[in-house]
């Protein structure tokens, strides 16, 4: 059974799949402001903030993981691909942390440090939404809403 902090950790993620999963390819060029992050971006960022702070906090658990390149614009599938792959990073740091009851190179609780986490995605996925409505494309009610409901198994929705 995995720690509350690697099951939030999870739950996080799903709705980070499933908003993905849902998103058409043609969304992902969208941004909503000249010289801003597009939806892909957003999503490649996420990916870059764990790999980087696991690069100071434990450059052990990061192994071949790279980042994407600035203003690259991956596919669907190189994004699922990376934001798994960094996920279960993440997961492996949280239950570290809570082992020595702190995390590297921050100032509060292992508990904190993912509510950062789980706070700085959120607000990508947000803007990821933004950038579609911004330019026409409004996604089924659906799939707004049914990013929140954590703790149903993906395939439910």
């Amino acid at each position: 059974m995995p720690s509350p902090l690697v099951e939030a950790w999870a739950m996080s993620n799903e709705a980070n799949r499933y908003l993905l999963k849902r998103i058409p390819a043609a969304c992902l060029q969208d941004s909503y402001a000249p010289r801003t992050r597009t939806v892909a971006q957003q999503f490649a960022h996420m990916h870059g903030v764990r790999v980087r702070w696991m690069q100071y906090a434990a450059p052990d658990l990061v192994g071949r993981l790279k980042t994407f390149p600035r203003g690259s614009t991956p596919t669907k599938a190189q994004l699922t691909s990376a934001l798994k792959a960094s996920e279960k990073m993440i997961a492996r740091y949280l239950e570290r942390c809570e082992e020595t009851s702190a995390v590297k190179h921050w100032k509060g609780s292992p508990s904190t440090f993912l509510a950062y986490m789980v706070a700085h995605e959120a607000h990508h996925r947000g803007l990821a939404m933004v950038a579609m409505r911004t330019n026409g494309r409004k996604l089924p009610k659906k799939t707004v809403y049914g990013q929140w409901q954590w703790g149903k198994t993906f395939n439910e929705r």
